[in-house]
Protein backbone atom coordinates (compact mmCIF):
# COMPACT_ATOMS: atom_id res chain seq x y z
CA UNK A 1 0.00 0.00 0.00
CA UNK A 2 1.38 3.40 -1.04
CA UNK A 3 2.42 5.79 1.69
CA UNK A 4 -0.05 8.65 2.08
CA UNK A 5 1.83 11.88 1.43
CA UNK A 6 -0.90 14.40 2.19
CA UNK A 7 -3.75 14.48 4.69
CA UNK A 8 -6.48 17.11 4.48
CA UNK A 9 -7.97 17.53 7.96
CA UNK A 10 -11.44 19.05 8.41
CA UNK A 11 -13.07 19.58 11.82
CA UNK A 12 -16.85 19.45 11.65
CA UNK A 13 -19.69 20.29 14.03
CA UNK A 14 -23.26 20.26 12.74
CA UNK A 15 -21.99 20.96 9.22
CA UNK A 16 -24.47 18.87 7.26
CA UNK A 17 -25.62 21.94 5.33
CA UNK A 18 -22.17 22.98 4.12
CA UNK A 19 -19.62 20.17 4.23
CA UNK A 20 -20.91 18.61 1.03
CA UNK A 21 -19.73 21.69 -0.86
CA UNK A 22 -16.25 21.33 0.63
CA UNK A 23 -16.01 17.59 0.01
CA UNK A 24 -17.28 18.05 -3.54
CA UNK A 25 -14.55 20.62 -4.18
CA UNK A 26 -11.93 18.26 -2.75
CA UNK A 27 -13.24 15.42 -4.93
CA UNK A 28 -12.49 17.56 -7.99
CA UNK A 29 -8.84 18.15 -7.04
CA UNK A 30 -6.08 16.78 -9.26
CA UNK A 31 -3.20 15.68 -7.07
CA UNK A 32 -0.05 13.87 -8.18
CA UNK A 33 0.46 12.17 -4.82
CA UNK A 34 -1.23 9.71 -2.51
CA UNK A 35 -3.59 11.76 -0.38
CA UNK A 36 -6.60 11.45 1.88
CA UNK A 37 -9.31 13.49 3.58
CA UNK A 38 -9.90 13.11 7.31
CA UNK A 39 -13.11 14.62 8.69
CA UNK A 40 -13.21 14.84 12.48
CA UNK A 41 -16.74 15.04 13.81
CA UNK A 42 -16.79 17.10 16.99
CA UNK A 43 -20.11 15.92 18.40
CA UNK A 44 -22.60 16.75 15.66
CA UNK A 45 -26.30 16.23 16.29
CA UNK A 46 -27.27 16.55 12.63
CA UNK A 47 -26.47 14.44 9.56
CA UNK A 48 -22.84 15.58 9.22
CA UNK A 49 -21.43 12.03 9.40
CA UNK A 50 -23.97 10.66 6.93
CA UNK A 51 -23.24 13.45 4.43
CA UNK A 52 -19.52 12.73 4.69
CA UNK A 53 -20.02 9.00 4.19
CA UNK A 54 -21.93 9.71 0.97
CA UNK A 55 -18.68 11.06 -0.53
CA UNK A 56 -16.58 7.96 0.16
CA UNK A 57 -16.73 6.77 -3.45
CA UNK A 58 -15.80 10.19 -4.86
CA UNK A 59 -12.61 10.83 -2.90
CA UNK A 60 -9.32 8.89 -3.14
CA UNK A 61 -9.53 8.10 0.57
CA UNK A 62 -11.94 9.45 3.15
CA UNK A 63 -11.99 8.75 6.87
CA UNK A 64 -14.57 10.08 9.32
CA UNK A 65 -13.37 10.14 12.91
CA UNK A 66 -14.91 11.42 16.12
CA UNK A 67 -13.48 13.70 18.79
CA UNK A 68 -15.26 13.91 22.13
CA UNK A 69 -13.27 16.91 23.37
CA UNK A 70 -15.06 20.10 22.30
CA UNK A 71 -13.29 22.60 20.07
CA UNK A 72 -11.87 22.78 16.58
CA UNK A 73 -8.28 22.64 17.84
CA UNK A 74 -8.88 19.34 19.61
CA UNK A 75 -10.56 18.01 16.46
CA UNK A 76 -7.66 19.10 14.26
CA UNK A 77 -5.18 17.48 16.64
CA UNK A 78 -7.21 14.28 16.50
CA UNK A 79 -7.10 14.28 12.72
CA UNK A 80 -3.37 14.98 12.65
CA UNK A 81 -2.70 12.20 15.16
CA UNK A 82 -4.61 9.72 13.00
CA UNK A 83 -2.56 10.63 9.94
CA UNK A 84 0.86 9.35 8.97
CA UNK A 85 1.23 11.77 6.06
CA UNK A 86 4.26 13.98 5.62
CA UNK A 87 2.10 17.05 4.93
CA UNK A 88 -0.97 18.19 6.87
CA UNK A 89 -3.44 20.55 5.20
CA UNK A 90 -6.23 22.15 7.22
CA UNK A 91 -9.49 23.61 5.93
CA UNK A 92 -13.00 24.09 7.30
CA UNK A 93 -16.33 22.38 6.82
CA UNK A 94 -18.19 25.53 5.78
CA UNK A 95 -15.80 26.81 3.09
CA UNK A 96 -14.84 25.62 -0.41
CA UNK A 97 -11.33 25.00 -1.69
CA UNK A 98 -10.66 26.26 -5.21
CA UNK A 99 -9.47 24.00 -8.05
CA UNK A 100 -5.82 23.13 -7.61
CA UNK A 101 -5.79 23.94 -3.88
CA UNK A 102 -4.16 20.70 -2.71
CA UNK A 103 -1.48 20.81 -5.43
CA UNK A 104 -0.74 24.49 -4.71
CA UNK A 105 -0.37 23.84 -0.98
CA UNK A 106 1.93 20.88 -1.61
CA UNK A 107 4.07 22.96 -3.98
CA UNK A 108 4.31 25.84 -1.49
CA UNK A 109 5.34 23.48 1.31
CA UNK A 110 8.36 22.37 -0.69
CA UNK A 111 9.96 25.71 0.17
CA UNK A 112 8.56 26.43 3.63
CA UNK A 113 7.83 24.80 6.96
CA UNK A 114 4.25 26.06 6.99
CA UNK A 115 2.06 28.05 4.61
CA UNK A 116 -1.15 30.00 4.64
CA UNK A 117 -3.17 30.20 1.44
CA UNK A 118 -5.24 32.95 -0.11
CA UNK A 119 -8.73 33.74 1.16
CA UNK A 120 -11.38 34.69 -1.41
CA UNK A 121 -14.11 36.71 0.29
CA UNK A 122 -17.08 36.91 -2.08
CA UNK A 123 -18.12 33.59 -3.64
CA UNK A 124 -19.88 32.07 -0.60
CA UNK A 125 -21.07 35.30 1.03
CA UNK A 126 -24.70 36.32 0.44
CA UNK A 127 -25.12 39.65 -1.31
CA UNK A 128 -25.76 42.42 -0.79
CA UNK A 129 -24.40 42.98 2.72
CA UNK A 130 -24.11 46.43 4.28
CA UNK A 131 -20.55 45.69 5.41
CA UNK A 132 -18.09 42.83 4.98
CA UNK A 133 -14.88 42.48 7.02
CA UNK A 134 -12.49 41.14 4.38
CA UNK A 135 -9.43 38.94 4.65
CA UNK A 136 -6.36 40.57 3.04
CA UNK A 137 -4.36 39.12 0.14
CA UNK A 138 -1.38 38.35 2.39
CA UNK A 139 -0.68 36.90 5.82
CA UNK A 140 -1.61 39.73 8.20
CA UNK A 141 0.55 40.74 11.13
CA UNK A 142 -1.67 40.31 14.19
CA UNK A 143 -1.58 42.72 17.13
CA UNK A 144 1.60 44.33 15.86
CA UNK A 145 3.60 41.18 16.56
CA UNK A 146 3.86 38.32 14.02
CA UNK A 147 1.91 37.18 10.93
CA UNK A 148 -0.53 34.34 11.02
CA UNK A 149 -2.50 32.12 8.67
CA UNK A 150 -6.05 31.12 9.46
CA UNK A 151 -6.85 27.45 9.92
CA UNK A 152 -9.37 27.62 7.07
CA UNK A 153 -6.34 27.50 4.76
CA UNK A 154 -3.20 26.27 6.49
CA UNK A 155 -0.55 23.70 5.60
CA UNK A 156 2.34 22.41 7.69
CA UNK A 157 4.93 19.65 7.62
CA UNK A 158 4.13 16.87 10.08
CA UNK A 159 7.60 17.09 11.62
CA UNK A 160 6.99 20.78 12.37
CA UNK A 161 3.46 20.20 13.67
CA UNK A 162 4.72 17.56 16.07
CA UNK A 163 7.79 19.57 17.09
CA UNK A 164 5.67 22.53 18.26
CA UNK A 165 3.01 20.34 19.89
CA UNK A 166 0.09 20.87 17.53
CA UNK A 167 -2.75 23.27 18.31
CA UNK A 168 -3.38 24.52 21.84
CA UNK A 169 -6.71 22.84 22.46
CA UNK A 170 -7.61 25.06 25.41
CA UNK A 171 -7.43 28.31 23.44
CA UNK A 172 -10.79 29.96 22.83
CA UNK A 173 -12.21 30.95 19.46
CA UNK A 174 -10.25 33.74 17.80
CA UNK A 175 -6.87 32.69 19.12
CA UNK A 176 -5.90 29.11 18.13
CA UNK A 177 -4.62 29.86 14.62
CA UNK A 178 -2.72 32.97 15.75
CA UNK A 179 -1.23 31.18 18.76
CA UNK A 180 -0.15 28.20 16.64
CA UNK A 181 1.47 30.36 13.97
CA UNK A 182 3.26 32.50 16.55
CA UNK A 183 4.54 29.46 18.45
CA UNK A 184 5.76 27.96 15.20
CA UNK A 185 7.66 31.10 14.17
CA UNK A 186 9.14 31.63 17.62
CA UNK A 187 10.51 28.09 17.33
CA UNK A 188 12.42 29.33 14.24
CA UNK A 189 10.18 27.69 11.65
CA UNK A 190 9.21 29.54 8.49
CA UNK A 191 5.62 30.57 7.68
CA UNK A 192 4.96 31.92 4.18
CA UNK A 193 2.05 32.96 1.96
CA UNK A 194 0.76 30.68 -0.81
CA UNK A 195 -1.25 32.94 -3.13
CA UNK A 196 -2.14 30.14 -5.56
CA UNK A 197 -3.79 28.02 -2.84
CA UNK A 198 -7.22 29.63 -2.70
CA UNK A 199 -10.10 28.94 -0.33
CA UNK A 200 -13.52 30.49 -0.83
CA UNK A 201 -14.41 31.69 2.67
CA UNK A 202 -17.96 31.77 4.06
CA UNK A 203 -18.17 35.01 6.02
CA UNK A 204 -20.62 35.63 8.84
CA UNK A 205 -23.54 37.36 7.21
CA UNK A 206 -25.73 38.62 10.06
CA UNK A 207 -25.05 41.61 12.26
CA UNK A 208 -25.12 39.45 15.39
CA UNK A 209 -22.68 36.85 14.03
CA UNK A 210 -20.22 39.57 12.93
CA UNK A 211 -20.38 41.13 16.40
CA UNK A 212 -19.98 37.79 18.20
CA UNK A 213 -16.93 36.93 16.10
CA UNK A 214 -15.36 40.34 16.79
CA UNK A 215 -16.05 40.04 20.52
CA UNK A 216 -14.49 36.58 20.78
CA UNK A 217 -11.48 37.65 18.74
CA UNK A 218 -11.03 40.72 20.94
CA UNK A 219 -11.32 38.63 24.10
CA UNK A 220 -8.67 36.21 22.84
CA UNK A 221 -6.14 39.06 22.60
CA UNK A 222 -5.98 39.20 26.40
CA UNK A 223 -4.85 35.60 26.58
CA UNK A 224 -2.40 36.05 23.72
CA UNK A 225 -0.89 39.04 25.51
CA UNK A 226 -0.64 37.11 28.77
CA UNK A 227 1.20 34.29 27.00
CA UNK A 228 3.29 36.26 24.48
CA UNK A 229 4.10 39.63 26.04
CA UNK A 230 7.44 38.25 27.20
CA UNK A 231 8.19 37.18 23.62
CA UNK A 232 7.55 40.68 22.28
CA UNK A 233 3.79 41.09 21.69
CA UNK A 234 3.24 44.82 22.27
CA UNK A 235 0.54 46.35 24.43
CA UNK A 236 -1.74 48.87 22.64
CA UNK A 237 -0.76 52.45 23.36
CA UNK A 238 -3.19 54.28 25.62
CA UNK A 239 -3.47 57.11 23.08
CA UNK A 240 -4.62 54.63 20.46
CA UNK A 241 -7.10 53.04 22.87
CA UNK A 242 -8.55 56.45 23.75
CA UNK A 243 -8.84 57.32 20.05
CA UNK A 244 -10.64 54.04 19.32
CA UNK A 245 -13.22 54.61 22.04
CA UNK A 246 -13.66 58.27 21.06
CA UNK A 247 -14.29 57.23 17.49
CA UNK A 248 -16.98 54.80 18.63
CA UNK A 249 -18.73 57.61 20.51
CA UNK A 250 -18.46 60.06 17.62
CA UNK A 251 -19.68 57.60 14.99
CA UNK A 252 -22.60 56.22 17.00
CA UNK A 253 -25.20 58.67 15.59
CA UNK A 254 -24.29 57.66 12.04
CA UNK A 255 -24.52 53.99 12.98
CA UNK A 256 -28.12 54.51 14.04
CA UNK A 257 -29.19 55.60 10.55
CA UNK A 258 -26.79 53.87 8.13
CA UNK A 259 -26.79 50.05 7.83
CA UNK A 260 -23.20 50.03 6.57
CA UNK A 261 -21.99 52.21 9.44
CA UNK A 262 -24.06 50.18 11.90
CA UNK A 263 -22.36 46.92 10.88
CA UNK A 264 -18.91 48.53 11.05
CA UNK A 265 -19.72 50.10 14.42
CA UNK A 266 -21.05 46.83 15.85
CA UNK A 267 -17.89 45.00 14.80
CA UNK A 268 -15.59 47.67 16.24
CA UNK A 269 -17.57 48.06 19.48
CA UNK A 270 -17.79 44.29 20.01
CA UNK A 271 -14.05 43.94 19.45
CA UNK A 272 -13.33 46.72 21.96
CA UNK A 273 -15.67 45.14 24.51
CA UNK A 274 -13.99 41.77 23.93
CA UNK A 275 -10.57 43.26 24.72
CA UNK A 276 -11.95 44.64 27.98
CA UNK A 277 -13.42 41.22 28.85
CA UNK A 278 -10.15 39.51 27.94
CA UNK A 279 -8.19 41.92 30.10
CA UNK A 280 -10.39 41.08 33.07
CA UNK A 281 -10.48 37.35 32.43
CA UNK A 282 -6.73 36.93 31.95
CA UNK A 283 -5.67 39.63 34.42
CA UNK A 284 -3.76 41.77 31.96
CA UNK A 285 -4.20 45.27 30.54
CA UNK A 286 -4.83 44.84 26.86
CA UNK A 287 -7.39 47.35 25.67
Amino acid sequence: MAHTSVSVVIPALNAAGTIGTQLGALARQEVDAAWEVIVVDNGSSDATVEVCQSYESRLPALRVLSCAQPGTSAARNTGAAASSADLLLFCDADDEVAPGWVAAMVAALQASDAVGGAIENDRLTPRPLPYLPRHPDHLPVVAGFLPRAITANLGVHRRVFEAVGGFAADYDYGGPDTEFCWRLQLASYRLTYAPDAVVHYRHRHTLRSVAVKAYRTGRSRGRLFRDYAAAGMPRPRLAGVALRWARLVVTLPGALVSPRRRWWWAEQAAGAAGRVAGSVRFRVRYL
